[in-house]
């Protein structure tokens, strides 16, 4: 083999070494981090809120979290034995960014676990606090807030009281279908104006979420943490997400 196929080889070697250290920085360092954003933190019960509050997207989510979980483990054994099989032969470069991949999954643990000692720990922490907030942008992109007024406002008292009343599908307005809801509701407000809420599910364990919307000088009541109450966000004057827990 001449000098100019060495050459060759050589640089080929290099080039793959290269591509096999920035695929190992994109699974070990970047993934992990992205994964802690999206589930400790978080991210991904807003983007759950946002683009698709449905209980099928939910149970989604927690056939997620054991794979992921599993794959936390793995980046954080493997980051020591690369560690310690490497630490004669790497530089201190290189072993400073081994030691940031092992400590990412054991701050993905940390937020993980702290998650579930938050005030609102009821709310499953900080993930069911962000998915509200994704439901709120959700209204406020894809509601018509005054078409369901003036639907909710040409009906008669004797269509609502201070009870909630479930509305068949077909009495639904458009701009209610246009939401998807699973069920939606009719009772009066304090004002003994007529108040809509929306539901995308309701049920035991996970309890439920959805939206009110009622006249623009309806009180929106503050949050109740109890075990029975809601937690509420305001979208606009009138109008509120809510998630509750049975």
């Amino acid at each position: 083999m001449n000098q100019k196929e060495n050459t060759e080889t050589t640089k080929t070697k290099k080039r793959k070494s290269g591509r096999n250290w920035k695929e190992s920085y994109v699974i070990f360092f970047l993934l992990p981090i992205i994964l802690i954003i999206l589930f400790p933190l978080g991210g991904l019960f807003y983007l759950w809120g946002r683009f698709s509050p449905y209980a099928m997207s939910l149970a989604l989510i927690c056939m997620l979290y054991p794979v992921i979980i599993i794959f936390i483990i793995y980046c954080f054994f493997f980051g020591i034995v690369k560690l310690r099989g490497g630490w004669t032969i790497h530089t201190w470069k290189r072993k400073l960014i081994f030691g940031v991949e092992i400590a990412i999954p054991a701050f993905f643990f940390i937020f993980l676990i702290t998650s579930f000692f938050t005030p609102e720990s009821e709310f499953c922490g900080y993930g069911y606090k962000l998915f509200i907030y994704g439901l709120r942008d959700r209204i406020r992109s894809k509601a018509d807030i005054g078409a369901t007024r003036d639907w909710s406002e040409s009906l008669g008292d004797e269509d609502y009281d201070n009870h909630y009343s479930r509305i068949s599908r077909s009495a639904w307005a458009e701009s209610l279908k246009a939401l998807k809801p699973n069920g939606v509701l009719l009772s009066a407000d304090e004002n003994d104006n007529a108040k809509v809420r929306l539901m995308w599910r309701y049920g035991p364990i996970v309890g439920g979420w959805g939206v009110e919307i009622g006249a623009e000088n309806m009180k929106i009541p503050p949050s109740d943490f109890s075990q029975f109450g809601e937690y509420r966000l305001p979208v606009e004057p009138g109008v509120y997400v809510w998630r509750g827990l049975e």
